[in-house]
């Protein structure tokens, strides 16, 4: 009677693996810690005014379509805003990403406050898996100033949708 009971239950739990394994195929843990640290360390780098450190941080077909045009962007920030003094981590959300050839993988959208000598600014970098042999790279960045709402983003960004629904 023992035995009979260990089956069936055994047998239950196999059958919810298998249902599970079928309806959540594409179901992983992202760990979002190591992306999080990659973009506190983008901010600390140009803190310490290594801004082509920074630079390199960003993944290499953000910086063959933007990168030239980005850097501009930030040397200009840099110029009538003074550098970045302080930073803080708000949160972050993994974002899923499907590319054109059906490849599937995870990104970390991370949103920081930046703080320069004379502006605030909320700022998102999507890290993504990096091809280069460094963990996470940035793969696209939006900036939105507190003084004029100006907002300026460039790469892989994403925008969340508030879908409502009635019956």
């Amino acid at each position: 009677m023992m035995r009979l009971r260990l089956f069936i239950i055994a047998g239950a739990v196999l059958l919810i693996v298998i249902v599970a394994a079928m309806f959540f195929p594409k179901l992983h843990y992202v760990d979002p810690r190591p992306a999080v640290a990659s973009g506190e360390e983008y901010f600390s780098k140009l803190k310490q005014r290594q801004i082509d450190d920074a630079l390199e941080m960003y993944t290499d077909g953000f910086r063959q379509k933007k990168g030239e045009e980005w850097q501009r962007l930030l040397t200009q920030l840099d110029t009538q805003s003074g550098s970045v003094t302080d930073f803080k981590t708000f949160g972050w959300k993994i974002a899923p990403v499907q590319l054109r050839d059906s490849a599937e993988f995870a990104c970390v959208v991370v949103q920081f406050q930046v703080t320069r000598n004379a502006l605030i600014s909320e700022e998102k970098l999507t890290l993504c898996p990096h091809q280069r042999g460094t963990e996470w790279g940035i793969a696209g960045h939006e900036i939105t100033r507190s003084d004029t709402g100006q907002h300026y983003e460039a790469g892989l960004t994403v925008q969340e949708k508030t879908i409502y629904s009635t019956k």
